[in-house]
C-alpha cells in the first residue's frame, strides 16, 4: 500500500470534494460518495492488517506500506 502526501481524499472534506469535482466536471456531484480518509496512517495500518490476515496470503509473505512524498519523490517505509 502506498498512500501519498497532499492527497485530496485525506486533506478535504466530503463536501469540499463534491464541490471541487462538480466544478471541474461542470456537473452536480452532490450525490457522489468519495472515500474521504480522516487518518491516512490509520487507514494504511488497517489495509496492511487486512492483507496480512487474508487466508490466501501466507505468513511468509512480507506485507508492508509506504508513504510517497509527492514533493520529494521519496518513499517512507511505514510498516
Amino acid at each position: 500500500m502506498v498512500p501519498h502526501t497532499r492527497c485530496a481524499m485525506a486533506t478535504s472534506s466530503l463536501e469540499e470534494l463534491r464541490q471541487r469535482v462538480g466544478a471541474s466536471a461542470g456537473q452536480d456531484a452532490s450525490w457522489q460518495s468519495f472515500g474521504v480518509i480522516a487518518d491516512q496512517r490509520a487507514a494504511l495500518d488497517e489495509d496492511v492488517a487486512r492483507i496480512r490476515s487474508h487466508p490466501l496470503i501466507p505468513a511468509s509473505v512480507a506485507v508492508g506500506g509506504f508513504l510517497y512524498d509527492v514533493d520529494t519523490g521519496l518513499l517512507q517505509p511505514i510498516i
